[in-house]
C-alpha cells in the first residue's frame, strides 16, 4: 500500500476550500486512519481527524506518513470523535482546531467532555452526544448517534456509550462513521432501520491475540467490513483504518478482493490520501 499523499499541503486546502457542489451532492477526503473531511453546501465536518504526532512508549512517532497539513491551517464548522484513544480524539489536532475556529464544535461522546475540557478547550465548543441522542446541528444537517464496540460496549455509570459511531444526513445523502468497532447484531439492527445510506465508513485492521497483548484493541477485519456493509444495505463501501499506525496494518486491497468475489454487485472505494471524491 501507498504512504505518499496523493494531494496535501496548501495544495490540499485550496481545494478543501474552493470545493463548493450543489446540495445534492457531498465532498469527501481521506486524511488517514479513521480521519475523513466532508463538505457540503459550503460546511466542513471532519471525522476522527489526527493532524500531529503519534509517539509510542519510546518517545517515537508511530505514524507510517507526515500530516497531510498543520490543523491551524484548517478552516471547519465541526469535528467528531468517536471514542477516547489518540487516534480518534488527539489532544494537539483539537486544541488547535479549536482556536483556529473559534465558532467551531467538536461532537464527541458525553462521558469525554470533562477530558476534553482538561485538554483546555471552551465549554461552548463542545457538544457531548449519548447513543440514539438524534439532533439538527443546523438546517439540513442531522446526526444520530449509535453505540458501538470495540471489541466490546462499553457504558458510564448512567449507560451512556463510551463509544460512538455517527449516521450524519447531509440533505438527501446518508452516510454512517462507524469509528472503531467490531460488528454486532445490535448495530446492524439499528442501522437497517436507517435505510438508504449511501456510504459507510468502517475499519478493516482486524483483531487478535498478539495485539491484544500489546493492548491494541480490535476492530473487524475486511471480510466482516464487507459482510457487514451489505447486511445495512449500504450502496458505498470505504474501508479505513489500515495504514497510519506501524504495527496495526492492514493490506486493503485484502478487502478489496472480498468485495469483488462476494458483493460484485456493490461499490466500494479505496482512497489514496489526501484524494478528493464525490458522493
Amino acid at each position: 500500500m501507498s504512504y505518499k499523499w496523493y494531494k496535501k499541503g496548501s495544495e490540499l486546502l485550496r481545494e478543501i476550500e474552493e470545493t463548493n457542489l450543489p446540495e445534492e451532492l457531498c465532498s469527501l477526503w481521506y486524511i488517514g486512519q479513521m480521519g475523513m473531511i466532508m463538505k457540503w453546501k459550503g460546511i466542513v465536518l471532519c471525522m476522527d481527524p489526527v493532524l500531529g504526532a503519534m509517539p509510542g512508549e519510546d518517545g517515537e512517532d508511530r505514524r507510517n506518513y507526515p500530516v497531510p497539513f498543520l490543523p491551524e491551517e484548517l478552516r471547519a464548522d465541526y469535528v467528531f470523535c468517536t471514542h477516547d484513544h489518540g487516534d480518534h480524539m488527539h489532544r494537539e489536532t483539537l486544541v488547535k482546531l479549536a482556536e483556529r475556529n473559534p465558532q467551531m464544535k467538536i461532537v464527541l461522546p458525553l462521558p469525554l467532555v470533562e477530558k476534553a475540557l482538561s485538554f483546555g478547550i471552551p465549554e461552548e465548543q463542545l457538544l457531548g452526544l449519548c447513543q440514539d441522542q438524534e439532533i439538527t446541528l443546523e438546517e439540513g444537517i442531522q446526526v444520530n448517534p449509535v453505540a458501538t464496540a470495540h471489541e466490546a460496549y462499553q457504558f458510564d455509570q448512567e449507560g451512556h456509550s463510551l463509544t460512538l459511531g455517527y449516521e450524519v444526513c447531509l440533505g438527501d445523502r446518508k452516510v454512517f462513521h462507524s469509528g472503531d468497532t467490531i460488528v454486532t447484531r445490535e448495530l446492524i439492527d439499528k442501522l437497517r432501520k436507517a435505510h438508504g445510506i449511501d456510504a459507510v465508513m468502517v475499519p478493516i485492521n482486524g483483531r487478535d491475540l498478539e495485539r491484544n497483548e500489546q493492548d491494541i484493541v480490535g476492530n473487524m477485519n475486511s471480510r466482516e467490513a464487507c459482510w457487514f456493509a451489505g447486511e445495512i444495505g449500504a450502496d458505498l463501501t470505504i474501508p479505513l483504518h489500515y495504514d497510519m499506525m506501524g504495527g496495526n496494518e492492514e493490506n486493503p486491497l485484502v478487502f478489496a478482493d472480498y468485495m469483488e468475489r462476494y458483493y460484485p454487485e456493490k461499490k466500494y472505494h479505496i482512497f489514496r490520501l489526501g484524494e478528493r471524491y464525490i458522493l
